[in-house]
């Protein structure tokens, strides 16, 4: 009986001891680790003061039919490819405080006709009034207000399909969470995410628009609020390879468009797409990586069905 007491130390010391050596190994593990990002998951701004962050992506963006109002899927045709190459444009004035612009081209081809031009610009800060740490129970948090410049072109249009822009300004908000962890001595990096946006004026309307309108038409229109939940995680393979996938939930309202000889406005339609997006990267340096994937709806109401290829390479500059 007295030597109970030492013994039952000397197993909770050794028991200590290993659980600080594998919380040691696991922090290690994940520093370690290089990661890219997920396809679809925000920017939560970049690490540090001073460090310029440039991701430019190309997307081909091609509708294979559309869900109606009861979520049932319609095939039709292929019809119109729409092709976007952006950049996004991420500074660190300091270690919680960045700001991000994002420049855009589209390029549009159906029926033989192609249109090129610029998309809407959006310019984000981003604010993390949480740093966080390398476990599962303390995400750092990011809080992020946009604003979207309409520089894209909405109206006098030859077809509907050739506009690349909203005509309004849109304003954002968006709160994110990121945990990096471990599960058997792999890294994760997990984003989880919340994004609203909602139009700040009245567009006046003139002819074939983006909004559907027909030649002649004389109007305006309000776009429609949208919204966004969304989960993303990387899991590390070895330090410069890393399987990423992310799953997303998109809620929108239709545009409110009123015209002159219209008894009433056009229906302002509510729509969800539930959208998965599996990616593979490759990091060739703690400072340059890959990201390749395929975002995919896999349901919806109202929305269009899509499968859209997607390519990055994200880049660090100190």
């Amino acid at each position: 009986m007295l030597c109970a007491r030492p013994l039952s130390m000397a197993i909770f010391l050794a028991s200590t001891g290993m659980a600080a050596a594998q919380q040691n190994d696991s922090e290690a593990a994940i520093r370690a680790q290089w990661f890219t990002g997920t396809l679809l998951s925000p920017s939560p701004g970049v690490p540090r003061e001073g460090v310029l962050g440039v991701e430019p992506y190309l997307i081909d963006k091609r509708g294979i039919g559309v869900f109606d109002a009861n979520g049932i899927l319609h095939s039709g045709p292929v019809g119109v490819e729409q092709i976007r190459s952006f950049t996004s444009v991420n500074y660190g004035f300091t270690d919680s405080f960045s700001v991000q612009v994002t420049p855009a081209v589209a390029h549009v081809s159906h029926d033989g006709d192609v249109q090129t031009g610029l998309a809407d610009f959006p310019i984000k800060i981003h604010y993390r009034p949480i740093a966080g740490a390398l476990d599962f129970w303390h995400p750092s948090l990011t809080t992020t207000f946009g604003i979207t410049l309409p520089i894209g072109k909405f109206e006098h249009l030859r077809h509907s399909a050739d506009g690349f822009g909203t005509g309004a300004f849109m304003a954002m908000e968006a709160l994110e969470l990121q945990q990096r962890f471990t599960t058997w001595m792999h890294p994760h990096r997990l984003r989880m995410w919340a994004r609203v946006s909602q139009p700040l004026n009245t567009v006046s309307l003139h002819g074939i628009s983006s909004y559907g309108t027909g030649p002649g038409f004389l109007g305006t229109v309000v776009p429609g609020p949208s919204a966004e939940l969304g989960i993303g995680d990387e899991v590390g393979l070895d330090q410069q390879w890393a399987l990423a996938l992310d799953v997303v939930q998109n809620f929108a309202k239709g545009p409110h468009v009123r015209g002159s000889g219209m008894t009433s406005p056009m229906a302002d339609i509510e729509g969800s797409v539930f959208w998965v997006a599996p990616a593979i990267e490759y990091n060739p340096t703690g400072h340059v990586g890959i990201i390749a994937g395929v975002e995919i709806s896999m349901a919806g109401r109202n929305s269009p069905s899509q499968v859209i290829p997607q390519i990055a390479v994200n880049m660090f500059f100190e």
